[in-house]
């Protein structure tokens, strides 16, 4: 009996260390920490009980432990370290996302950061970046948030769309530069030579009309430029034509100076009044247009692997020059590159629309200055989500919770509460104002004008003082 009695207990005690030692690795998802526990216990657990209870009402009985990838991406993850223990903790929107599924499904959760990247297809058939990590099942959930694209939900699974977003062409802001020129501006080139050409051609009429008719006026040409000359600065005739023929020709110009003096004095009281600066850069093709400007875009990103197989329209004129002129910067790396290399002018970053807004709000709020543009025209629509591993129950835990958050616009409002000076530098008009004084820079060249004319007026008066009065007398009037 004493030793069926120890058999007993030694049995029972098996039992217990069984139990116990499967209880351990119950809660344990983490694969890489599991080692050769392949088929883990709480996958066949959870997929049983969604058989009997809906999504949103599971919850984990004992918590779980996940790893979590996630990469610096301002304003949506904010990683930090604990400087006791060197953990990292994710904060911002996507932090707080994370935060409330896991308070939720009651799970914990620890911070896996890799080389920077989102992920993308490499010429030996891996994966880098957080999707790589999840591939290689390194991490559990993927936090992103990812640009859904068919290349990648064939190696991971993506959750519900957390939010929509495009991308924008992001560059420096345009200022006035000088213009001595300007003065020519209210015109085109062709209005002035036409302007000319009409001036060459009344004058002719009027020189061709006295000669025919042997009276009218003056018989030499200078007289008839300088009349006409005259009225089209509103200026006293010198003399009065007195055919018919000559007058109609006189009273014609007499119009047509009227409404080129008008227009041109209007348009140029406006240029000088305010200075408006036309954008430059409001669209993929005009970035593409400009050979050369280099362009940043974030490497291994769900647009980086459509260029790699794309054969026609923009995206095939973006991969070809993106092969010469592209800089790729990591996600955490974009903040940094914007604000060194696009002030120079010859740099554009392609980029999403919250992005742009949260570079206008930081350096708004660092300079109290809007020195960068979002373009008004976007591009390669993307729609934003988590990724968990293919075949995982997590995603359908996840999808509703991430649901009811997205439907109630609080991730929205998270991600605006990041960008509290952005509304400052949000409005992009197509031509930019700005009202401050003129330069000698920018007016050089009418005094220039001026200089030149006091010139010709010194060598006339030589030419009257030196020369015989009977060359120069049909020369200057």
């Amino acid at each position: 009996m004493a030793v069926a009695g120890r058999l007993g207990l030694l049995i029972l005690l098996a039992l217990v260390c069984n139990t116990l030692a499967s209880w351990q690795f119950l809660p344990r998802v983490s694969r890489m920490e599991r080692g050769a526990h392949r088929e883990d216990s709480w996958i066949n657990l959870t997929r049983t009980a969604l058989q009997q209870v809906r999504p949103l009402s599971f919850k984990f009985a004992r918590a779980p432990h996940f790893m979590v990838a996630a990469e610096l991406w301002p304003p949506h993850v904010y990683i930090e370290q604990s400087l006791s223990s060197g953990a990292l903790r994710v904060t911002g929107p996507m932090g707080q996302l994370i935060d409330i599924l896991a308070a939720s499904l009651n799970f914990t959760y620890s911070v896996v950061q890799k080389d920077g990247y989102w992920g993308a297809p490499q010429a030996d058939g891996s994966w880098n970046g957080m999707i790589g990590t999840v591939l290689r099942q390194e991490a559990d959930i993927g936090l992103g948030p990812f640009g859904m694209s068919d290349s990648r939900s064939k190696v991971v699974d993506f959750t519900i769309p957390v939010f929509l977003e495009m991308l924008h062409v992001l560059v420096n802001r345009p200022l006035p530069q000088p213009d001595p020129a300007g003065f020519l501006a209210p015109f085109t080139w062709y209005v002035w030579v036409g302007i000319l050409a009409g001036l060459s051609c009344v004058v002719a009429t009027s020189v061709i009309v006295v000669k025919l008719l042997g009276v009218g006026g003056h018989l030499d040409v200078w007289h008839h430029v300088w009349a006409f000359y005259s009225v089209t600065v509103s200026q006293n005739l010198p003399w009065i034509p007195k055919a018919d023929t000559s007058r109609f020709t006189f009273c014609l110009w007499m119009l047509l100076a009227v409404v080129i003096v008008r227009s041109y004095s209007g348009a140029l009281t406006s240029l000088l009044a305010v200075k408006t600066v036309a954008v430059k850069y409001d669209s993929l093709r005009d970035v593409l247009d400009d050979t050369g400007l280099t362009l940043l875009m974030e490497g291994s990103t769900a647009l980086t692997t459509h260029l790699q197989t794309v054969k026609e329209g923009v995206y095939a004129d973006l991969a070809k020059e993106s092969r010469v002129r592209a800089k790729y910067v990591k996600a955490s790396e974009t903040y940094a590159a914007a604000y060194d290399l696009i002030p120079d002018g010859r740099h554009a970053m392609l980029v999403e629309n919250v992005v742009c807004r949260k570079v206008y709000s930081d350096y708004f709020s660092m300079t109290g200055r809007c020195d960068f543009y979002m373009s008004t025209k976007n591009f390669w629509r993307l729609i934003y989500a988590m990724i968990v591993q293919r075949g995982s129950p997590l995603r359908q835990l996840l999808d509703v919770r991430i649901r009811a958050i997205r439907e109630f616009g609080i991730y929205k409002r998270w991600a605006l509460d990041q960008m509290p000076n952005m509304t400052h530098c949000l409005k992009t008009p197509k031509k930019i104002k700005f009202q401050e004084p003129f330069s000698l820079a920018d007016l050089w060249a009418v005094f220039l004008l001026l200089v030149g004319g006091f010139g010709l007026a010194t060598l006339a008066l030589f030419c009257e003082l030196l020369l015989p009065s009977y060359l120069c007398a049909g020369c200057f009037l």
